[in-house]
């Protein structure tokens, strides 16, 4: 893979979830506060799967390091835990994509109505900050390359 490969991958993902966070927002109100448990279902999924765009884009530039990362148990950490150690993800976006990862582990793993509407809000009311940010380093880190 080339480094401009690299990029169109990258800007291919971003605009995936891109599209991901259009529909939940099309959703999701910050100031609605009655959500059925349908509607909850959906603004969870939408976030796990913006969240999986995310790994999509570090599990790349990762691979384009050369760096291990393949399917084993506990790929997923290793992932965001490799991209904080050479400088793609600085220590507090690490911290917060963290929190996104449990939530997608618990979500695959639970019945939705074990899920705190509380704990989605909070990662849906950030979630347009924490990819302008990603997007942010992602960008400068390629050009590093």
């Amino acid at each position: 893979m080339t480094i401009d490969e690299l990029k169109q991958y990258c800007e291919s993902e971003f605009l995936n979830i891109d599209r991901i966070t259009e529909e939940l927002f099309s959703l999701y109100k910050e100031d609605k506060e009655d959500y059925s448990l349908a509607e909850q279902a959906a603004v969870a999924a939408l976030i796990v799967n913006s969240y999986t765009g995310i790994e999509n884009i570090l599990k790349q530039m990762l691979v384009y390091d050369k760096l291990d990362v393949s399917d084993a148990p506990g790929w997923h950490e290793k992932v965001l835990r490799k991209s904080n150690e050479i400088g793609i993800l600085p220590p507090e976006l690490y911290q917060v994509l963290l929190k996104y990862l449990t939530f997608r582990n618990y979500f695959i793993y639970t019945y939705i109505f074990n899920i705190k509407w509380k704990n989605v809000k909070a990662l849906a009311d950030v979630l347009k900050e924490v990819l302008d940010t990603l997007r942010s380093e992602v960008n400068e880190y390629i050009t590093t390359i």
